[in-house]
């Protein structure tokens, strides 16, 4: 519309490399969506300059509620287009018809604007805090300029920024060169709004970022487009064989990089650890602090069915309205018996609770994943996601006795499981007598016909019996992995105790083994 068709090329090639929008054009939030709110109401917003028509009034007016409804940065970008309609010279009749679309818009967003004065009433203040602190989060300083511009630039900054250098000072109509294109009559307002929406915010709002967080990848993606513009403005500028060249170099170096625009977790890693040791049945309760919507989807990929998984963050994100998590998920961990902790920099509150006991539970595994190389560098004091699964055993009951040396007081695992899964049975065992002998367990998964379709033979516990204190309780894990073709149906789970010396099992009521458990087997 304003630059012309050659110009307009090479901005849409710096679009297209850019690792920033690159980035948020494929991350499943709501940043690329602002970036295209924002260039819908520039676009609407500059047609209505060179001409207020009652449908470019009406594609404007939508745009800015699009992008009041996405997020709230982008009033940053309609303070900027206030000030071009400051020193916009037309009728006053004109000026007052965009002066109405933005009343227009404010109505159409009363609706929404209820609802967040009714969270400030709660002692919502997230806007005022703004994001400082968080992964990805910059302070305005000196030694964070740098990352900061290349968050923006990308990697290749003098070639970038020298673009948009020289765009900026063409588009302000200061260029004087022989041979370059001048900028177009028609653009002569267009180019000062681009400059200002694009380096002119990102100055602002590094300054602004001295008081309130402001800074991040995230925050910085919509000023991506008007960027391109101006970049892609500088290469016209350039004699046709420079300008080839350095459109080629843009492309060539911004696609052989890999910058990191958000440091990200190993989520996917710490989610297949925790899956290769969770049962359906099981409760997951995330205290990973912002970080836990990923973790929940990529949990939601790696854990069996039935695994119920439980975010803290909706009570612990926002310190003007922080709710103890405890009395939030007692209800949930009381109706469970194998409660998964997953916690990374957040406080927890889930633990100290459980492992004072709360609801008869006892730690029984903990996992430590590391973070991953991005995170390693921003949080070395927080390499680790750690899982720790507490479990709540039955050990008031009638025990079954192995011999006159063992107690097997329960066993805890999932009702149900399908072909092809690991199933995870976790006995308690406790010493009638100190033992003599190292003993062994095993465990066997058994059909109609009395057939053993799955075992898993080992020590109980981590420690041999001979060094088990009488009545203490032991926690014992054994996994057994199900054939992926076994057969629907009920299936019983049993378990005997033997000296691995001659493999003669311990008598239990009279017989080498027991039944402790049956479970149906569904098809996969």
């Amino acid at each position: 519309d304003w630059l012309g068709r050659g110009a307009a090329s090479y901005a849409a090639l710096v679009f297209a490399v850019l690792g920033m929008a690159v980035y948020y054009g494929q991350e499943i939030r709501d940043y690329g969506w602002l970036a295209l709110a924002v260039s819908l109401m520039s676009l609407f917003f500059l047609r209505c300059l060179r001409r207020p028509h009652p449908a470019r009034l009406a594609g404007y007016v939508l745009s800015i509620v699009f992008m009041l409804y996405t997020v709230y940065l982008g009033l940053l970008v309609l303070a900027v287009q206030g000030i071009v309609w400051l020193i916009w010279r037309a009728p006053w009749r004109d000026r007052l018809r965009l002066a109405g679309a933005w009343i227009a818009a404010a109505i159409l967003f009363v609706p929404w604007l209820v609802v967040l004065l009714g969270q400030y009433d709660r002692g919502y203040n997230s806007v005022s805090q703004g994001i400082s602190g968080f992964p990805g989060s910059y302070e305005t300083a000196f030694d964070t300029l740098r990352p900061v511009a290349e968050l923006l630039l990308g990697s290749q900054l003098a070639l970038t920024g020298g673009l948009f250098a020289l765009g900026a000072w063409g588009l302000a109509g200061w260029l004087v060169t022989r041979g370059a294109p001048s900028i177009p009559a028609r653009a002569r307002i267009a180019g000062p709004y681009l400059v200002l929406a694009s380096g002119g915010l990102f100055v602002f709002m590094l300054i602004a970022n001295l008081w309130i967080g402001l800074i991040a990848a995230r925050t910085l993606a919509y000023l991506t487009p008007a960027l391109a513009l101006v970049c892609g403005w500088g290469l016209w500028l350039l004699r046709p064989g420079a300008r080839a060249v350095f459109a080629a170099l843009l492309a060539i170096l911004n696609l052989t990089s890999d910058p990191v625009i958000q440091p990200r977790m190993d989520y996917d890693a710490a989610a297949r650890a925790l899956a290769a040791q969770a049962s359906p049945g099981d409760l997951v309760i995330l205290e990973t602090g912002w970080d836990d919507n990923a973790f929940q989807y990529e949990l939601s990929l790696a854990l069996p069915d039935g695994v119920q998984t439980v975010r803290t963050l909706p009570w612990t994100g926002n310190p003007g309205l922080a709710t103890p998590v405890v009395p939030q998920v007692e209800d949930m961990v009381r109706a469970h018996r194998r409660v998964w902790i997953v916690q990374w920099l957040q406080p927890s509150q889930v633990m100290p609770w459980l492992d004072a006991g709360g609801e008869g539970y006892q730690p029984v595994m903990t996992q430590a994943t590391p973070t991953g190389a991005q995170y390693a560098v921003a949080y070395p004091d927080h390499p680790t996601i750690r899982a720790v699964l507490y479990e709540r055993p039955d050990l008031a009951g009638d025990p079954l006795i192995y011999g006159d040396t063992l107690a097997l007081h329960d066993a805890v695992l999932s009702g149900a499981i399908r072909a092809g899964e690991r199933l995870h049975v976790d006995l308690w065992w406790s010493a009638l007598i100190p033992p003599a002998l190292d003993y062994s367990v095993g465990v066997f998964l058994l059909g109609a016909d009395g057939l053993v379709v799955a075992e898993h033979n080992g020590p109980p516990g981590d420690a041999p019996t001979t060094a088990w204190m009488v009545g203490e309780p032991v926690f014992d894990r054994h996994t057994l992995t199900l054939p992926a073709d076994l057969s629907p149906g009920a299936y019983q789970v049993m378990v005997n105790a033997y000296w691995y010396g001659d493999l003669e099992p311990l008598r239990v009521n009279g017989e080498v083994l027991a039944v402790v458990e049956r479970i149906e087997v569904r098809e996969r």
